[in-house]
This record gives C-alpha cells, sequence and structure tokens, in this order.
C-alpha cells in the first residue's frame, strides 16, 4: 500500500467540518505543528464529523494548535485495512487512548446563560400550569421585526449553535411558527430578499425544556406595545421583563387565539438544584 502524505491533502479547519464532503475517506486531524493527532475511516465524511467521538479533545488542543481535518477519497471495500496501515505507520497521538469527555453541565446553567443574554430582549407573557398530563410551560415573545444579524432571532441562533456540543441535557428544539403570507416577488428582486429576511425572524418557535419546565420562545407583531406594560419577574433566578396582569387580560381579550389559558407569572416555577439560590442573582 502507498503511504499518503496527509500534509499534502485537502483539509478544513476543525470548527469549518460542516464543509466536509459527502465521501467516503480516510482522515487525518493534524495540529499547527505538523503533528498527526487522529486517524480514521468515514463511509461518509460529513456525517462523521457532525458528532465526532474526539470533538472535545480536539477542540482543547485546537485552543492551542489550530486543528485541521484533512481527508484522501477511499474505496469501502478497503477502509479498514487502510486505516490500520496508516495508523500503524504515523501512531496517531489520540488513536487508541481514553475518549475523554468535558464535564456535564447542569442544564439551568446553560439556560441561566441564555436568559441573561437575552434579559432586555425577550418578554414573559405568562404560564400554563402543570397538569396530568402537561408540564408547566411558560411563553417568552421576542420583536421579531429587526430581521438585521444584529436582531434577537439570529442572536438566538448564534448562541444554539456556539452552545450547541456542549455536554448538556439543555436542547433547544425548533419548529416553524408561521409562514408569512403575502404577494410573490420576482425572485432575486429586493422585495423578494426582504420578505425572505422577515420569514427567517418570524418562523421561529423555539421550546427549551430545564428542571420540569418547557419554555416557548416565539416572535411577536406587537412587541414594543407588550414592552410598554410590563414588571420584573425571575425566571431561573434570572430577572427578566414581564407582562402584567392588566395586560396579560387585554391581550387575552384581544387574541384569544394566542393567549388563551395563558395566566400571569407570579412566581419562578424553575426550580435551581445545582445553582445556589442565594449566589444566582
Amino acid at each position: 500500500m502507498t503511504l499518503i502524505n496527509p500534509f499534502k491533502l485537502p483539509s478544513v479547519h476543525l470548527s469549518e467540518s460542516k464543509k466536509l464532503p459527502n465521501c467516503t475517506a480516510i482522515y487525518f486531524a493534524i495540529d499547527s505543528q505538523n503533528r498527526i493527532l487522529y486517524v480514521g475511516q468515514a463511509t461518509n465524511l460529513a456525517s462523521r464529523w457532525k458528532n465526532h467521538h474526539r470533538q472535545y479533545q480536539l477542540e482543547e488542543i485546537d485552543k492551542d494548535f489550530p486543528v485541521k481535518i484533512a481527508w484522501q477519497a477511499w474505496n469501502e471495500s478497503g477502509l479498514g485495512e487502510a486505516e490500520k496501515y496508516l495508523i500503524n505507520n504515523f501512531q496517531p497521538l489520540l488513536n487508541g487512548t481514553r475518549v475523554e469527555l468535558p464535564a456535564v453541565i447542569p442544564s439551568e446553567v446553560i439556560l441561566r446563560d441564555f436568559l441573561k443574554a437575552f434579559s432586555r430582549r425577550l418578554i414573559i407573557i405568562g404560564r400554563k400550569s402543570q397538569t396530568a398530563s402537561e408540564l408547566t410551560n411558560v411563553y417568552l415573545k421576542y420583536d421579531w421585526t429587526d430581521c438585521s444579524p444584529k436582531g434577537t432571532a439570529a442572536k438566538i441562533k448564534i448562541f444554539i449553535r456556539e452552545n450547541k456540543y456542549k455536554n448538556t441535557s439543555l436542547k433547544f428544539k425548533w419548529q416553524k411558527y408561521v409562514i408569512m403570507r403575502g404577494i410573490l416577488f420576482r425572485p432575486g428582486s429586493r422585495e423578494q430578499k426582504a420578505n425572505a429576511r422577515q420569514n427567517r425572524s418570524y418562523n421561529n418557535h423555539w421550546q427549551v425544556a430545564c428542571n420540569g419546565v418547557i419554555l416557548h420562545i416565539t416572535p411577536s407583531n406587537n412587541y414594543k406595545e407588550l414592552k410598554l406594560s410590563t414588571d420584573s419577574k425571575e425566571l431561573a433566578g434570572i430577572k427578566l421583563q414581564t407582562l402584567t396582569k392588566v395586560a396579560l387580560s387585554e391581550m387575552s381579550s384581544k387574541y384569544p387565539y394566542e393567549y388563551s389559558g395563558i395566566s400571569y407569572l407570579e412566581t419562578d416555577p424553575i426550580p435551581l438544584l445545582w445553582v445556589i439560590k442565594n449566589c444566582a442573582r
């Protein structure tokens, strides 16, 4: 078997693993000191790196010595033999060693980080209390009208992406909220691009569960109006703007399809199991 020169292969930085091709391949993790850290095989290279078991270790090394992923397309029938041969020749640093995982981060810690970051961008509408078949649900709204990269929807997506690989049970589940309907625009036109930005900002419904409570984060057409009628309440120990009891009653009458069954948030429904309450603020 011909020995591969991994330093001359196509490569991407570790943080850009989404750019890896969908191909059968032998791959190498190499740091900036030209140390071969890991050799592996993949029937689909892109899929293999969506959740690689060495991701955490390589990210730790990458902080000091940038890591790249190089690859060589290969026939699937010869993958195992090629991988064994290359490991034997290059003796990579991590192959055959114990897989190290990051410390588990309690879900409430990540949630509190999120609420701190968005405390001025979210408004608590209210809650639906726990029943025999449903957990407690808390409803929050954000302003969808800023469709720029600095808007709330864009910032939430960045937060989720930055925390995606942390070792925590807290997961943001996304579903489409509402499809904005209107006239058809010529593809590529300024109007069509503006409408597309609005859809990206408006169509988001995030759900996140923590300590027996489910949060729903959805867009609002009248965020600025809501903001005029708020007081302050805590959620997971973080102070947030909260729709007043009077304002909630008015909104329930005005928009029953959206606010029906939601009651005023009197007390913080999320128990803090890991964060010391005295240090929570």
